[in-house]
């Protein structure tokens, strides 16, 4: 299993499917789930996507295992997770794969230390091809705002390694895309 969490500091749960960037930046969290899950023509089955939105606490999982109706559309993708936010409350899995509830950070890092190892993906880490990565890894990272002193700070203390995926500051989504590369080339 490997597992991808992205802090979504932009997101606030409105979403207006004709304008993502202007919805929070669902755009960025859509290309990011994409990069996570999909393969040409097939999905990853051993993948578990989490995003945690402070403005609003929320944290919105996808297990690939479970997941249907998911298609490698930005648009598609976020009316998923709009529909996940409209049915919050009513029950944690809001259609299949996708979970949402509300938590606070701290239970969120909780919930994926729970899962496995955790790396947080910075530029100033490790290089990744140098890197020893437990099979069940969480790689952590965030969207296009930096993390705050404070959720750096309580991420450091929970964190594996700081792992980097690249010399120079690359999109979320692209930084997926590498770890999985290279998970898929140690058969991890």
């Amino acid at each position: 299993m490997r597992a991808f969490a992205v802090i979504a500091h932009k997101f606030n749960g409105d979403i207006n499917l004709n304008d993502l960037p202007g919805s929070g930046r669902v755009d960025v969290i859509a290309r990011c789930i994409n990069s996570s899950i999909f393969l040409s023509h097939d999905i990853r089955r051993d993948v578990i996507f989490s995003f945690f939105a402070p403005k609003i606490q929320i944290r919105m999982r996808i297990d690939s295992s479970r997941v249907k109706y998911l298609n490698p559309d930005e648009r598609s993708t976020a009316a998923l997770i709009r529909n996940a936010i409209l049915k919050m409350g009513e029950r944690e899995e809001t259609s299949p794969g996708f979970f949402s509830k509300n938590m606070s950070f701290d239970d969120f890092l909780k919930e994926l230390k729970e899962m496995g190892e955790i790396y947080y993906l910075h530029e100033d880490g490790e290089d990744i091809r140098n890197a020893e990565i437990s099979p069940n890894s969480v790689f952590l990272l965030s969207d296009s705002i930096n993390l705050s002193e404070e959720e750096e700070n309580k991420i450091e203390k929970i964190a594996e390694r700081k792992i980097s995926v690249s010399p120079k500051i690359i999109l979320a989504s692209h930084a997926i895309t590498i770890v999985n590369n290279e998970l898929d080339r140690r058969g991890l």
